[in-house]
């Protein structure tokens, strides 16, 4: 199965530490973020792996550079200009022919990918982000008012539940008929395919999960990344 990793963002959340470094190369334990991605691609039968680069790309392109002990053959897409989450897949509709994975280059887990491509699948999906179950307490308690200012309702502190997303998708080649051929601004997939493919009642699914994830968007993030192997 082939992979796209998205390494391409400028990580501005993460500096000072990204001024000079791209994201996916910052460390965790012994190698760069990016490396554990790909060892976590091979372990669950990824055999070919593309990654999409922008802001100091040349770096990621030179790590990698003559490396043969992955275990993924790795080919590298330079943005010229960002394009999104989406329009960075363009260059590669015509190989991407079969079932992908799309992967962002901060993301670590321990999510069963075969698990999330069988719900994929089995549900006969355009798109399949994997989900989080995620809750937030509101501090304050909530009115519900009618148009007279008359309290309908009151909930002390109420806990709100939602399934959030990750930067994990399986995808069909179909998804490509919602990416311009040729983008000349930044197409995301959250900001614009999905809900396009959604007012064209197309099939999309979230595969919701439990398992261990994390996203290494901010400085404070980066900072808990060593507990994230904590709570075997």
């Amino acid at each position: 199965m082939k992979a796209v990793i998205l390494a391409g963002g400028k990580g501005t959340r993460l500096r000072p530490y990204t001024h000079v470094v791209p994201k996916p190369l910052l460390p965790y334990k012994d190698k760069p973020i990016i490396e554990h991605i790909i060892e976590y691609l091979r372990g669950h039968d990824v055999t070919e792996a593309y990654i999409s680069t922008g802001h100091l790309g040349h770096l990621i392109r030179n790590y990698f550079e003559n490396r043969d002990d992955l275990g993924v053959k790795l080919h590298f897409v330079e943005e010229t200009q960002p394009l999104g989450t989406a329009g960075c897949l363009s260059p590669l509709r015509d190989i991407l022919d079969e079932t992908f994975l799309i992967v962002g280059g901060d993301n670590l887990t321990d999510l069963n990918l075969g698990d999330l491509v069988d719900f994929h699948k089995s549900k006969k999906s355009i798109l399949t982000p994997a989900l989080f179950q995620e809750q937030h307490q509101i501090p304050w308690g909530v009115y519900e008012l009618d148009d007279e200012g008359a309290i309908k309702t009151f909930v002390e502190k109420p806990i709100h539940r939602y399934n959030a997303g990750t930067m994990i998708f399986v995808a069909e080649p179909e998804l490509f008929a919602y990416i311009p051929k040729n983008p000349t601004e930044a197409i995301n997939l959250t900001d614009h395919v999905i809900p396009q493919l959604l007012r064209d009642k197309k099939r999309v699914h979230g595969y919701t999960f439990k398992d261990k994830w994390i996203d290494i968007g901010t400085v404070d993030q980066y900072h808990q990344l060593n507990g994230f192997d904590d709570n075997e």
